[in-house]
């Protein structure tokens, strides 16, 4: 057992109901953990620098970390998604070596297992079973990111913000769930545009009935209202 390893017990159990994890033989899960530290990352950690995730690799335990490009020429963010309990990150660099160029943010208080990179692999050869669900897993983060590429090219600003409600809506309880209570400037990277354009868009919304926001929390008040915004005529190529 690695003693260094706080709340050994506790990982162990939140690992097995991993999916990436969910068909390993027990020794093999426990193996995983003896070459595995854990890392708390206070809200508002930023990881700028990409050589420091060029050699470990990540599992979230709990928390939100948000995963993005910047491009300074047009000082604008790409946020590509917000993790959470279960994900992992460094998974192209654990494949192909190389360095990733995305930064990383934490949105509120995370709990991490961090492994070194060459143990992570050595380990992955004494258990090839991982592969698959590790490929299972980037088909996964490339759809996502094909659909949002898609949908910047295709819809217009108010459409895409109309489908990251209806994608973050528990129907039960009209409630927006994972985004919820992130700023404003955290909403607008995640449909690729600025502060401004999404506040303009989120008045025009409550204006009109759809929602409803109280202190940062989102209620959607008329859902077919809603999926009508998202059925708008995507926007016309440029002439």
């Amino acid at each position: 057992m690695n003693n260094g390893l706080k709340q050994y017990g506790y990982y162990y159990e939140t690992l097995r109901e991993n999916s990436l994890f969910g068909d390993l033989h027990n020794d093999s899960l426990k193996s995983l953990l003896e070459i595995s530290n854990n890392q708390l990352w206070p809200k508002k950690t930023c990881v700028l620098d990409t050589d420091h995730t060029l050699h470990k690799f990540y599992i979230l335990i709990s928390g939100k970390i948000k995963e993005y490009n910047y491009e300074n020429g047009i000082n604008r963010e790409l946020i590509h998604s917000i993790l959470t309990k279960n994900d992992f990150f460094n998974v192209c660099t654990l494949m192909n070596g190389h360095a990733s160029r995305l930064y990383y943010e934490v949105l509120s208080s995370a709990e991490l297992i961090c492994i070194p990179m060459d143990q992570m692999r050595l380990w992955i050869k004494e258990n090839p079973k991982i592969i698959g669900p590790i490929m299972n897993y980037l088909v996964r983060k490339t759809e996502k990111l094909e659909d949002k590429v898609f949908d910047l090219c295709s819809m217009d600003t108010s459409t895409r913000l109309a489908k990251l409600l209806i994608e973050h809506l528990n129907k039960e309880t009209n409630k927006i769930e994972l985004i919820n209570g992130l700023t404003n400037n955290i909403l607008a990277g995640l449909i690729g545009t600025t502060r401004a354009v999404l506040n303009r868009h989120l008045q025009e919304f409550k204006e009109i009935g759809i929602l409803r926001i109280d202190g940062g929390n989102i209620e959607i008040i008329d859902l077919p209202l809603l999926l009508q915004k998202r059925q708008s005529i995507p926007k016309q190529p440029h002439s």
